[in-house]
Formats: C-alpha cells, structure tokens, sequence
C-alpha cells in the first residue's frame, strides 16, 4: 500500500464514516466498480481508531462532563443510601446509563450475526439495495415535526426504552449499505427526541460500537507489512476529515437538512444496482 493510497483510503473513511451515506455501502462500491482492494486488517483497524478519535475531540467536552458528573455522583455516600432517587436526579450518571443500554443490542447482534451481515459485503446488488433503504430511513424524520432545540448532556426527551431499539438499530447497521449515523440519528428524530441530544446520544454511542469492532477485528489482525508512516497518514487523514464531516453533519442537522443525504444514498443506489445489473 502506497501513502497516497492511504491518505485516501482515510479521507474515504473519515468522510463516510460520520456522514450518513454508509462507510461500508462505498468501500463495497469503490472495491467493485473502481478495482481498489479491501485494506488489510491492521490498516482497518487503525482507521477507525482515527475516527473514533474524531468523536472524542468533538464530544471531548460532553464526554468529560459525563466523566465528572459520573464519578461525583458515584462518589457520594447518597447515591449509595437512595439509588433511585439519586439516579434520577442525576442527568450524567442516567445519560451514561442508557449509554450502556443501547450498547447491549448492539454488541449482541455484532456477536451473533458479524459474520452473517458481513459476508453482503461480496453481494453489490445487495449492498446497493441497502443504501436506497438508507435513503429511506433518512425520510423518517420529516414524519414528524422536531424540536431542534437540546442542551449539551441532555436526555430530555430520551427515556429509557429509547435506548435498546437505537442500539439495535445501531446493530444492524453492521450490514453494509445501511449507515450507522442516518439510521441511529433518525430513528431518534422520528422518537421525538430533540436533534441535539440524538447527535450527541447517537455519537457518543458509537465510541463503544467502535471500540467493539476494533476489538473484534484486531484478533484477525496477520503480520503487520504495512509501514508505521503509511498507517500513520492514513488514521491523520481519517482523523481530520472525520472531524470536518462530523462538524458539517451537526450544522445540517441543526438545521433540519439532515433528509438531504437520502436523495444522494437512493440516487447511488440506484446507479450502483443498474451498473450491477448490467454488468
């Protein structure tokens, strides 16, 4: 692998990783229509270290108020004494726990199904087909009227049965063509859920989705050929750009445009499935 292959695998990475336009739907597409080669384990693996360093940097002061308020909370000998109640009052602590709510589904259906879901990446009609039902889900907010308005560690809005169904939607995004962001940010936006607090609750989401398929990948990781410099440019590429499209999905979706990028995954799809066809 050449740096400038890695530079670009990163920039693909990073952009369609945040973006809800599924990372995956474009790897498969770009393997097979423009003859790229899948990047080895090790190389993946990095890539998504990148961008999860993309989320930490833009939630940086969200995840450090969640830190604080946990351990705070945690630390008092009244949490010990009245739980429930303590709990409740408690918005990090409770914004930590449907955290780890929605994190169950997700890693079961990662357990179970990883290799079930994964083997579509070799079905290119499939995957087109996919990223049309992505462009869908991404319609699903214009249902319903949202409130745009949600301070930063919020879950108003959010309760608790909300959590498990955006984690198994989260899950099932494993399935290449379906966008993990579109249909987690979506399904939030459809729940009522104010536009702030499904971005912050959908990314800060993703950190242990991510760390999950980091630790599940890292184990088919072989001999490592490729050099520290080409890694390191390709997780800096996804790093940045990842950071930028993050920055750029949060201001389209604050401006309620987020259904914008269904047009772009129905219009892909439907090239890539005719292209498919034919070929």
């Amino acid at each position: 692998m050449t740096l400038v292959e890695a530079i670009l695998l990163g920039i693909l990475q990073g952009l369609t990783e945040f973006l809800p336009i599924s990372s995956s739907g474009h790897l498969v597409l770009a393997q097979q229509f423009l003859g790229l080669k899948e990047p080895l384990v090790f190389f993946d693996v990095m890539l998504h270290v990148g961008t999860l360093a993309a989320v930490i940097a833009v939630y940086r002061e969200a995840i450090g108020k969640l830190a604080v308020g946990g351990v705070s909370t945690l630390a008092d000998t009244q949490f010990w004494r009245k739980p429930s109640s303590t709990f409740n009052t408690s918005t990090e602590l409770k914004f930590i726990w449907l955290i780890l709510l929605g994190s169950i589904p997700t890693g079961v259906i990662a357990v179970l199904f990883k290799d079930q879901l994964e083997s579509f990446f070799d079905a290119v009609q499939l995957v087109s087909i996919m990223l049309i039902l992505t462009g869908v889900i991404l319609q699903l907010p214009r249902l319903r009227r949202q409130d745009m308005e949600g301070s930063e560690i919020s879950s108003g809005g959010l309760k608790t049965w909300h959590a498990p169904l955006i984690g198994i939607a989260q899950g099932c995004a494993i399935t290449p063509g379906i966008s993990r962001s579109g249909t987690t940010i979506s399904l939030a936006l459809f729940l009522g859920i104010p536009a702030k607090t499904a971005a912050e609750y959908s990314f800060l989401l993703s950190i242990p989705a991510i760390l999950g398929a980091v630790v599940l990948k890292i184990r088919d990781v072989g001999d490592i050929t490729i050099p520290f410099h080409v890694v390191g440019a390709g997780m800096l590429a996804a790093f940045i750009v990842g950071y930028i499209a993050l920055r750029f999905l949060l201001v389209v979706l604050n401006r309620g445009k987020f259904s914008l990028f269904s047009y772009y995954c129905v219009a892909l799809g439907l090239v890539s499935l005719l292209i498919a066809l034919i070929q």
